[in-house]
């Protein structure tokens, strides 16, 4: 029997980019239209957290809502 449990794992992407521009909107125009492989080369790449999901969506729940006993059980 597996012991694999569901986590959601969230993570912080940070990446920094030198465009010519002529406004502070037309560089972040520049930089969302660059493809995706782009916009993560050199990548700053960090995991945030990696909560256990109990089969809900993580987002909506709230350290304080879970049974970490119980989920320890499982």
């Amino acid at each position: 029997m597996s012991k694999k449990r569901e986590y959601c794992v969230g993570v912080k992407i940070i990446n920094c980019f030198y465009v010519e521009a002529e406004s502070r909107d037309e560089a972040e125009q520049i930089v969302r239209e660059y493809d995706p492989y782009k916009t993560l080369d050199d990548c700053d790449f960090n995991i945030e957290y990696a909560d256990p999901t109990n089969g809900e969506i993580a987002w909506k729940i709230k350290a304080d809502e879970v049974d970490w006993k119980k989920l320890d059980e499982q």
